[in-house]
């Protein structure tokens, strides 16, 4: 049996509010309509994306001072792989994986510190400080806009929920931000 497992994004949608959603969108359909068997996941933001967010001290996101259900992409590529085990289970579905809770990024921030052992404070920025920070950096001019638009809608509490289908597809709860910080000790320690 032939069945494809999409990796879209987050609330893909043809009125979705970043561009980055919306060009999604015209690829699920894609795949709705191509005649092979098809299961989207529409993961919410990748916990791992906050290993590039520290920098020593400080902890600079995308979600204003919004709440956001992060997702561990070890809990997606094991959804992924469960899906592919059993597509005739999946067939037709779109998931949107989140983590256990939803949390903002003082919340993490305060997290990291616990764990480190290291003062560890967040620093909310706005949606230009964000884009020109990522430009400074070295991002392509449509990647900062497409993340500074992610800000925008993250802000507006855009990912603010949770969800059980990680537990529908794999039998337990996807892992918690806690045990992603302790698991990525070194990684969060180093930068």
């Amino acid at each position: 049996m032939r069945h494809i497992v999409r990796l879209s994004a987050i609330g893909a949608a043809h009125d979705a509010p970043t561009r980055n959603g919306r060009l999604h969108a015209l690829s699920d359909a894609e795949l709705q309509e191509s005649g092979i068997g098809w299961t989207i996941l529409r993961p919410s933001h990748f916990m791992q994306n906050l290993l590039a967010a520290k920098a020593g001290e400080h902890l600079f996101g995308l979600f204003g001072d919004a709440r956001v259900g992060l997702i561990d992409a070890r809990d997606i590529a094991a959804a992924g792989a469960a899906i592919l085990t059993a597509p005739e289970q999946h067939q037709g579905m779109i998931y949107t994986p989140t983590g256990p809770e939803s949390i903002t990024l003082d919340q993490a921030a305060q997290e990291m510190a616990r764990t480190l052992g290291q003062p560890v404070r967040y620093v909310p920025q706005k949606p230009e400080q964000t884009r020109d920070g990522l430009l400074q950096a070295g991002l392509d001019q449509w990647s900062a806009e497409v993340l500074a638009e992610y800000r925008v809608a993250y802000g507006e509490g855009w990912g603010d929920f949770t969800n059980d289908h990680v537990e529908r597809i794999l039998g337990r709860q996807p892992r918690t931000f806690a045990e992603f910080v302790s698991d990525h000790r070194e990684q969060f320690a180093s930068v």
